[in-house]
């Protein structure tokens, strides 16, 4: 069956006109959709196809509509994964831990923890020193510390955030550099300077900051675009880099003012003489008084030792020694006879 067929199927079995109690079978509702596909035109078929993805889409990321509805979903998703998670390692020998909690209070879901096999479990007592039950209580104390439930999930201020911060994250990813999203300059400042483009605009979105896009429908439709990847960063290649100059130079050339440009001076084209000769000889005064200044303090902080002068004539030890020796010398004694 196409997908065409789908969405009329999808979109007119629930107003066909039948009695009360009586069900069309799926076959009937087919050979309508047929007789109805007749008189489609090709536009209208591509338009039918775009909206079966777009709803199968929603079906698929969509946020539930409250808590109730959230559990549900969680409950059936969980049993779903580890059931392949089992298959998988019977078929493959994988082994694998799964943790699974709930990010806010008001959800409903119970916390839990899921290992294909005793060899996980081992591992995190043993090895990581941790008990998987203590993990899970850690791991849902961190979650409802700083999750936020379904309405705030959805507001206005928080998906801006969101679709902002995947913005700047995949344009740094893709350019390798920390540069920030300029929408008011990004033909010349983003896509001719860094050589990458951001495909899969959402069409009925206007392309600014999302912080000034003020309807929630306009920034759901840019975040999920975002976040499921159809709008992403592209890395362009020489010949693109090349057909996007050319562009550029011919819109300039008809008059089309291409970017933003920085406000001229209001002193452009005389000349300008430095700062320190625009001061004159004040500043070199002032400069010299700093320097006095600075001198005086380091003089205070660090005071001057006092210094003896030596005497002029030193004796020496040869005189001195020589002056002992006649002191001590005994006078000679003459014995008479």
């Amino acid at each position: 069956m196409y997908l065409h067929e789908s969405r009329f199927v999808q979109v007119i079995a629930p107003i066909l006109d039948r009695p009360a109690g009586s069900r069309y079978k799926l076959s009937e509702i087919r050979e309508m959709v047929k007789e109805e596909e007749r008189s489609l035109t090709a536009e209208q078929k591509e338009q039918a196809v775009k909206d079966l993805l777009q709803h199968r889409e929603t079906r698929h990321t969509g946020v539930r509509a409250n808590n109730a509805a959230a559990a549900r979903d969680a409950l059936s998703s969980v049993e779903k994964i580890t059931k392949e998670l089992d298959a998988l390692f019977e078929r493959t020998g994988m082994c694998s831990t799964l943790f699974i909690t709930r990010s806010h209070v008001n959800d409903t879901f119970h916390t839990s923890w899921f290992a294909t096999n005793n060899d996980g479990l081992d591992f995190w007592e043993d090895v990581m020193h941790l008990r998987p039950d203590d993990i899970s209580r850690h791991y849902e104390q961190s979650a409802c510390a700083i999750g936020k439930n379904l309405a705030q999930r959805d507001s206005l201020e928080n998906m801006q955030k969101e679709a902002i911060k995947y913005i700047n994250t995949g344009l740094n990813f893709t350019t390798g550099k920390t540069i920030r999203m300029n929408y008011s300059n990004y033909d010349v400042g983003i896509v001719e300077t860094h050589k990458v483009k951001l495909i899969g605009w959402p069409d009925g979105v206007p392309f600014i900051t999302p912080s000034n896009i003020g309807t929630v429908g306009e920034v759901r439709k840019l975040r999920d675009a975002l976040k499921s990847g159809t709008c992403h960063w592209k890395c362009l290649t020489q010949q693109e880099s090349s057909l996007h100059a050319e562009e550029l130079q011919q819109r300039r050339k008809a008059g089309e003012v291409v970017g933003t440009t920085r406000k001229a001076r209001s002193d452009a084209g005389t000349a300008r003489s430095s700062k320190r000769k625009a001061a004159g000889p004040d500043r070199n005064k002032e400069n010299q008084r700093t320097k006095k200044k600075s001198k005086a303090a380091a003089s205070q902080s660090h005071p001057k030792r006092t210094m003896y002068k030596s005497a002029e004539t030193v004796e020496s030890s040869d005189e001195d020694d020589d002056d002992e020796e006649s002191d001590t010398e005994e006078p000679e004694t003459t014995h008479q006879k």
